[in-house]
């Protein structure tokens, strides 16, 4: 965990993007509630085990999600969700989205998931899962990330 101070005319995205990591990771990490306005010099945490395991991906007059999906081996859902975009929200051409790299794995998690679940869809034991995540509470919709060795 890294802390950053707010400085003027900061946004969350703006933040998010000086990371390379999503929206939603610094507002669940921050437990902030919408509309998520920040404060300058506003401490927030910034949850550094994250760093390294996203591309960034500009989108083009061509895209879809699904398509970008496709190519990158992933779902919309999960990209969805790492960018903080509601289900089937428009994506627009120059949009620089947040992408699984390759070597990584993600679930998102549903009520009533177990630590048992996550390992078997990731195929990761339960302590590397423990030890690649900052914190696991299993509510549904929390992004649980593992990086294939």
């Amino acid at each position: 965990m890294e802390e950053y101070i707010v400085k003027e005319n900061d946004t969350i995205f703006s933040i998010s993007n000086l990371y390379g990591i999503p929206p939603i990771e610094i507002i669940r990490t921050n437990n902030l509630k919408e509309p998520y306005n920040i404060l300058k010099g506003q401490v927030l945490d910034i949850p550094t085990s994250t760093y390294n395991i996203y591309d960034r991906y500009v989108v083009t007059n061509k895209d879809t999600l699904y398509s970008i999906a496709k190519n990158a081996n992933t779902t919309t859902d999960i990209i969805e969700a790492i960018n903080g975009l509601e289900k089937n929200e428009y994506i627009y051409v120059g949009q620089t989205l947040l992408i699984p790299k390759k070597d990584i794995k993600i679930y998102i998690t549903k009520q009533g998931d177990t630590l048992d679940d996550v390992s078997d869809y990731l195929k990761a034991g339960v302590l590397d899962i423990v030890y690649s995540n900052n914190n696991i509470f299993l509510l549904p919709n929390q992004l649980i990330t593992y990086r294939k060795d």
